[in-house]
Order: structure tokens, then sequence, then C-alpha cells
């Protein structure tokens, strides 16, 4: 029981470490995975807005999207600019969860949870396992 509720900050920085790769890692391949599936891919990713009343300009906002989780999700594995990093996944995952309501729950679950971890990074920080903090130290 001790280990439950004595130190309970002890393991704070493993914790949001193992949650970072994690997380990047997942991240990152939904990224990767967007622009592997090319431009068609892309261009239906972009199209999803179209609820919002936008009517072209999918395929650039399909990359913009891809390039979000690329790049936030790598940023987040590393530990570099995390606070940036989660800032530009919420982004993402705050419009794919407003595209998923009219689904129904398995819709926008899913990226509502996804985008409360990566919040809860752009609070906590990357921890002291990171390269920001590295960097900080200098």
């Amino acid at each position: 029981m001790n280990i439950l509720f004595k130190n309970l900050f002890a393991y704070q920085d493993v914790g949001l470490l193992i949650y970072r790769l994690g997380f990047g890692a997942s991240m990152a391949a939904h990224g990767y995975l967007k622009f592997a599936g090319g431009e068609g891919t892309l261009t239906a990713v972009g199209s999803m807005l179209s609820i919002f009343g936008i009517t072209d300009g999918f395929y650039t906002l399909g990359v913009m999207a891809a390039a979000a989780e690329l790049l936030g999700g790598i940023l987040l594995l590393l530990g570099l600019l995390t606070r940036f990093g989660a800032l530009l996944v919420v982004g993402t995952l705050v419009v794919a969860t407003a595209v998923g309501f009219s689904g129904g729950f398995m819709k926008w679950d899913y990226p509502s949870q996804m985008g409360l971890g990566a919040l809860m990074l752009l609070i906590a920080g990357p921890g002291r396992y990171s390269i920001d903090r590295f960097l900080m130290r200098r």
C-alpha cells in the first residue's frame, strides 16, 4: 500500500517520460501515415472540415493537420519544445473532436482523450527527462 500513498511525486518525471514517449510516438505515426497515404488521404483529411463551411483547400488543410501531428509528435517524443509540440497536437485534436461530434460518441471519444493528454503535457511540461530540461540548465 505504501507505493500508492507514500512519495506520491517521487516518480512523476518517469511517468511524464513514459507518457510523452508513447503519446509522441502515436501522434507522429498518425501524421506520418497521413503523408504516406498520399494526396488522396491528405485531401480526405482536409475535406472533413467541410462541416464547418469550408469549401476548398482540402489538400492544404490535410497537409497542415498531418504536419502538426508529425512535428508535434516528434517534439513530444524528444522532449524538445514540448509545449509547442503539445499545442500543435491540441489544435489538431480539438478540430478532430469537433468533426467527430456528428458521428456519435465513438467518433469523438478518442480524439478528445488524446487532446486532453496533449493539454496535460502543455500544462505540466516535459518533466526532468527531456531535452527541454537539459537546455534550460545552460
